[in-house]
């Protein structure tokens, strides 16, 4: 089951951002842990482990040297049957960050039912109790038009209305389809195009782009200070996902222009079989060699 279809069902049945650069351990005796980089990863990479053993799989994040995680399918009650801020309060001791969630609705083009609404001010209350600051819609409804492109992104600037009030970010985060084109224009040039820079951000998925056929750079370029948030995949043309580094993301040039884009956010996603967490460390050792990744630049 391929990562939409996962968040899909899940959801059926149910940018800076501000973050602190020293985090306590919850105790009142602990000592202040001292953060030494920005990066974050989504938890979703470790999915197959993280139920089975919390605790112990983000142990092993932070051992690699993460410092922040983003969780998945939160249905704006728990993920995986923890409050956002229980989740924080194991992270605490790890020194690390609950930074905010994917998430989101059956958000329709046509009419949006009252509990729609209810679950994204239900989700911003718990983002609020744990911590963290951005809540990212992680699928794009059903959409055949730009008419109906236009409507989804109408919600979308309700919902970031929404956030900003309860003093979270909304923001959208890219598969690969937002690259294909409906009645003459890009998917995701509508959705940037008809939302509000004050209201709604955007998580740009590095390897899902390159996949869709998108141009990074020259996206970037286009709308500046739009893609505060950066997912660190990596794809290799003819082969399908690696490890960040070893596939057609143009990482060096990236970096090189990671302030004057807008960065404020990055989270690594790792979507490749084998041993995950070595493919963790893969990122992680590739993307620390950056000077953005280091706190303070």
């Amino acid at each position: 089951m391929n990562r939409r279809n996962f968040i899909n069902k899940g959801l059926a049945i149910t940018a800076a951002f501000g973050l602190k650069e020293v985090l306590l351990t919850g105790t009142a005796e602990a000592k202040p842990i001292v953060r030494k980089n920005r990066i974050g990863i989504q938890l979703y990479s470790i999915k197959d482990s993280l139920p089975n053993d919390f605790r112990g799989s983000l142990q092993k994040l932070a051992d690699i040297g993460y410092t922040r995680v983003e969780a998945y399918g939160f249905d704006s009650r728990l993920f995986l049957g923890k409050s956002l801020k229980e989740v924080q309060n194991v992270l605490d001791g790890m020194g690390m960050q609950l930074s905010g969630t994917h998430c989101g609705t059956g958000l329709l083009p046509a009419d949006t039912q009252a509990e729609e609404w209810d679950y994204w001010r239900r989700s911003i209350g718990e983002m609020q109790a744990a911590g963290g600051r951005h809540l990212v819609q992680s699928f794009l409804p059903a959409a055949k038009t730009v008419d109906e492109l236009k409507r989804v992104a109408e919600q979308y600037n309700k919902i970031g209305d929404l956030c900003k009030r309860g003093g979270v970010k909304f923001g959208y985060h890219n598969h690969h389809a937002e690259f294909k084109v409906v009645e003459g224009e890009v998917i995701l040039d509508v959705l940037l195009q008809n939302t509000d820079p004050k209201l709604v951000f955007f998580q740009l998925d590095l390897g899902h782009a390159v996949n869709g056929g998108g141009d990074i750079l020259s996206c970037l370029q286009k709308y500046p200070k739009r893609f505060l948030s950066w997912h660190a995949s990596d794809f290799k043309k003819g082969q399908g996902y690696t490890e960040v580094g070893k596939g057609d993301v143009p990482y060096d040039e990236l970096f090189k222009l990671a302030k004057s884009y807008g960065l404020e956010d990055l989270t690594v996603e790792q979507e490749t079989d084998g041993d995950v967490y070595a493919s963790c460390k893969i990122d992680y050792d590739y993307l620390a060699k950056y000077s953005w990744t280091k706190v303070g630049k």
